[in-house]
């Protein structure tokens, strides 16, 4: 994985981007989106709460394609929860299997679960390293 400087939202509709979920599907049948990215996306992408409380109940809180250049990637079980390294874990392995499908070059993501996730960020990556490889591009703001 490498990592720049840049914003997930400078991305979207361009690249590949990924954005960190967690599993709740509200009664409404929408996905919870919670307070980082997936939400600032969600505000560009209005259809995004639907299509992936869809895919969630259908398929469960795993990596999902939600069209051709978005993909969720779940790193707490429920909004209500802190991120979780093994979710994490399962969810960069789940992300790597669909880059190699569909052949993506490259796919900007922020580092998942150091925001409102609570993850240290150093623990991530220790997790992260291994399994993603150089098309991984995790953006940074700073």
């Amino acid at each position: 994985m490498r990592f720049e400087t840049g914003d997930l939202l400078d991305h979207v509709g361009k690249d590949p981007v990924v954005i960190t979920t967690n599993g709740t599907v509200r009664k409404n049948g929408k996905a919870n989106l919670g307070s980082g990215n997936a939400k600032q996306v969600g505000e560009v992408l209005p259809w995004l709460d639907e299509k992936l409380g869809y895919l969630v109940d259908q398929f469960g809180n795993h990596v999902h394609h939600l069209d051709n250049m978005i993909v969720s990637f779940p790193v707490e079980h429920s909004w209500q929860e802190r991120a979780d390294l093994g979710l994490v874990k399962r969810s960069a392995i789940e992300l790597v299997m669909l880059v190699d499908q569909i052949g993506w070059d490259n796919v900007y993501m922020p580092l998942p679960g150091c925001g409102k996730g609570g993850l240290r960020p150093s623990d991530v990556i220790s997790i992260l390293a291994p399994i993603l490889d150089t098309r991984f591009i995790v953006l940074n703001k700073e």
